[in-house]
């Protein structure tokens, strides 16, 4: 595929879901990153489930792919957050993320939403034309 032809098409989460991608944005090796959940369980014991990149090598920070930021791992306020290595699967309408029992979900659309005002597209460019 040609430049041309690459400016011209929206962003997608297929070109987004990658370790390279995300290796790239944060300045890493993508040897460096594995697919993760993040498992944050309140004083209640009600458990909130977020799919992530992790770091290999510093356990206490991860990638929070629809915040698009690196983040700590924090416990605070009587919340336990603890990480695991989860393996990582494309489904027809978004991305899988499994360890054991747990399973967390991103969706194409959030992942579209949440990168779309950061990457150049030409949508992107035609409405910033149309806000001149």
């Amino acid at each position: 595929m040609n430049m041309e032809k690459r400016k011209n098409t929206p962003i997608r989460a297929v070109q987004i879901m990658k370790k390279s991608f995300f290796a790239n944005r944060f300045g890493v090796k993508p040897s460096e990153l594995a697919w993760g959940i993040i498992v944050t369980q309140n004083e209640d014991s009600e458990k909130d489930l977020n799919a992530v990149l992790l770091f290999k090598e510093n356990k206490n920070l991860f990638i929070d792919i629809l915040n698009d930021r690196i983040s700590p791992l924090i416990n605070i306020c009587g919340c336990q957050t603890t990480a695991v290595k989860a393996t990582f699967n494309r489904t027809r309408c978004g991305y899988s993320f499994k360890s054991g029992e747990l399973k967390a979900f991103i969706s194409s659309k959030d992942i579209e939403k949440a990168y779309r005002n950061k990457l150049f597209n030409q949508d992107l460019a035609a409405e910033a034309a149309k806000l001149q």
